[in-house]
């Protein structure tokens, strides 16, 4: 989620499913989830991090896939007080 995302922020997701290639989307893949942009190819969902460390990952039919929402917003919570 680095550079954009830090881990105690909380994201705002708009359970949209998929609505265009190349927005921010919260997503299940196989066990686990992420938040990454996603791109529709022709058979697969290619999953691109917002870290340029990270390698694209890809979803195709027989992975277990499923876009949670659109990343919408995202907030350092206030604690304390």
């Amino acid at each position: 989620m680095l550079p954009k995302y830090s881990d105690d922020e909380v994201a705002l997701i708009n359970e949209t499913g998929f609505d265009y290639s190349g927005a921010v989307y919260a997503i299940y893949l196989n066990g686990q989830t992420f938040i990454k942009k996603v791109y529709k190819e022709d058979d697969h969902y290619r999953i691109v991090s917002i870290n340029d460390k990270y390698a694209d990952k890809y979803a195709y039919a027989e992975d277990e896939f499923r876009i949670v929402g659109k990343v919408i917003g995202h907030f350092m919570p206030v604690v304390g007080g």
